[in-house]
């Protein structure tokens, strides 16, 4: 039991913070592509960045085509239920808000981001409704769905990277170390030391040396983040394969994640994505004052 509320704990700050880092590979994907795109106007020449703009259009597209898709048939086939159709009824209102906000107010977002989110928030619509408990409601009530098992598995994936690849990068550019001045041409002339970069192999073997005794603290520092949330994977892992601990009260081995609170996780955790992104967007036009890139 203690190790069940410890679980259920850590996958809720999980599924908070799996949110957040979904948000910023939406922002990061466009503002990829986008670089790229003025990179290739910059070193091909005038107009060969328009294919990495058309595969941003493209992609939009296919998310955005791919969500309607997607709710046209959660209408079909889990339509008719109350909560069902409030849950997919706010889906739909609110990605619209979301895109009409990004397009009309702010200056941060863009479409690509918008299309991302979208097809995401209206995969863990699905989810949700896939895990209602209700038999009326839910007609895939007792089978498993491996669709929904590895897209699942996909995002918490692209979540363990996204976390990796930024604790790698604070470690690589976060550092404390700093550059001598650099030499002006009086201190080389008169005779001074010159400072700067020295490329000496005793040099190098000391500042390897200052470097390990420095920065040892501050990797123990950083490091802890990732161990953080590599504990809270393996919470919410352990609560996905038991329904979060269902299956020791009721048993139900066969469809561990049908259940009230799997069904309500997944739709809590959609509106705050959906919050999030809206925050997001409009935050910069209400504190202009402030920095948040």
């Amino acid at each position: 039991p203690i190790y069940l509320w410890v679980a259920r704990i850590g996958s809720v700050f999980f599924v908070l913070l799996q949110q957040i880092i979904l948000v910023d590979v939406a922002y990061n994907w466009n503002e990829s592509w986008i670089e790229k795109a003025d990179k290739a106007e910059i070193d091909e020449g005038t107009g060969k960045g328009k294919k990495w703009l058309g595969a941003i259009l493209f992609s939009c597209f296919v998310l955005y085509a791919g969500s309607l898709v997607a709710i046209i048939l959660l209408y079909v086939h889990f339509g008719g239920c109350q909560s069902n159709d409030a849950f997919i009824s706010i889906t739909l209102v609110g990605s619209i808000i979301a895109t009409i906000v990004q397009l009309t107010m702010s200056e941060t977002g863009s479409l690509l981001t918008s299309a991302s989110m979208t097809a995401y928030v209206t995969y863990l619509c699905g989810s949700a409704v896939s895990k209602n408990p209700n038999a009326v409601c839910n007609p895939k009530l007792g089978e498993t769905s491996v669709g929904n098992i590895v897209v699942g598995l996909m995002f918490v994936f692209i979540s363990l990277m996204w976390t990796g690849f930024s604790y790698t990068n604070d470690k690589r550019l976060g550092g404390s170390t700093t550059a001598a001045p650099e030499a002006s041409v009086e201190d080389a002339e008169e005779g001074k030391p010159v400072g700067g970069v020295v490329v000496n192999e005793d040099a190098d073997a000391n500042e390897t040396n200052e470097s390990s005794d420095t920065t040892s603290p501050k990797s123990f520092n950083n490091s802890w983040k990732l161990n953080a949330v590599m504990a809270l994977v393996c919470c919410w892992y352990a609560m996905t394969l038991t329904g979060w601990g269902s299956i020791d009260k009721r048993g139900d081995i066969s469809n561990p994640d049908a259940g009230d609170v799997s069904m309500w996780m997944l739709i809590v955790s959609q509106w705050i994505a959906l919050l999030l992104y809206l925050w997001t967007l409009i935050a910069p036009s209400l504190f202009p004052d402030r920095d948040f890139s």
